[in-house]
């Protein structure tokens, strides 16, 4: 009767469970498992597949000079959009942790860029950066400076976009927030009663306990930062002289626009690869920066 009950539980779970493993074997495994087959084959999607083994791997890492500049291209983005969102938004979410005039309103104006639809944003901020009517230069030129080439100039198509990203970074404002607000006062106010000032209550008690949350937001950012694609799509197409020609975009370019699936396919599969060692190395760092309360 016990294993006949333990039976009948089990099936239920399995029932329960079912929507979610079937999406997880549909929508993820057999993708992965179908774009490693496409990169061991030379295909078009016109014409029936050839199989060519490792040719396509060998091509990246040997003869397809965009790959390599495109690593670069993304790396340089991702890290400056990481570093400077981690900071733009740990400061906002400090000032907003404090007894502000109409915190609210501004938490919501600091959060709304964030549900903005990406593609949207993009074609605003292109009119923004637009060399002869966007808003920035026409500061520029109230201050009597040029104006500035900011899309089109391959030293500042970069860090043009980099500003997009932080001013998107609403999520991890909010993240911060809430972790600023579970800081135990009670240590604030230990600090206080030994003579330590703001500086001291930052650096010895609310760094700490924001470990856990600030690599959180770090890792979470850096995955999403080095899968930049909708600004290099909407605003540079991969320029000027491919300094955006970030690593989705290659593959898109690859796949969609020069039909040679397989490459695309192998590019993808080595981008997967990069992120996921780089999480599994974020991971085994963790015991030596972050500290938990409850160790």
């Amino acid at each position: 009767m016990k294993r006949r009950r333990n039976a009948r539980t089990a099936l239920v779970a399995y029932a329960y469970l079912a929507p979610a493993l079937l999406g997880l074997f549909f929508l993820t495994i057999f993708p992965i498992l179908g774009v490693i087959a496409i990169s061991l084959t030379n295909w078009s999607g016109l014409e029936a597949p050839t199989f060519i083994g490792l040719g396509n791997y060998l091509r990246i890492f040997t003869t397809d000079f965009y790959f390599a500049h495109s690593v670069a291209a993304t790396l340089y983005f991702a890290l400056g959009a990481v570093i400077s969102g981690i900071i733009y938004s740990f400061s906002v979410a400090l000032m907003l942790n404090k007894n502000v005039p109409g915190r609210g309103f501004w938490r919501s104006v600091f959060f709304l860029p964030y549900i903005v639809p990406s593609i949207g944003s993009s074609i605003v901020w292109s009119w923004m950066y637009e060399a002869n009517f966007g808003v920035f230069n026409f500061v520029l030129r109230m201050l009597k400076v040029g104006r500035l080439q900011w899309l089109q100039d391959e030293r500042l198509a970069t860090p043009s976009i980099i500003v997009m990203a932080v001013w998107g970074c609403g999520s991890m404002i909010v993240i911060f927030l809430a972790g600023l607000q579970n800081v135990p006062k009670s240590y604030l106010e230990a600090v206080e009663i030994d003579g330590g000032n703001a500086w001291h209550k930052f650096r010895h008690i609310t760094i700490p306990m924001m470990t856990p949350i600030i690599f959180f937001n770090f890792l979470m950012s850096m995955i999403s930062n080095l899968q930049i694609f909708v600004p290099a799509y909407a605003l540079t197409q991969g320029g000027p002289s491919d300094s955006t020609l970030y690593m989705v975009y290659l593959m898109y370019r690859e796949g969609f626009m020069r039909n040679n699936f397989g490459h695309a396919s192998a590019l993808s599969l080595i981008f997967f690869i990069f992120i996921a060692a780089l999480t599994a190395i974020f991971f085994a760092t963790t015991r030596r920066w972050i500290y938990y309360a409850g160790e």
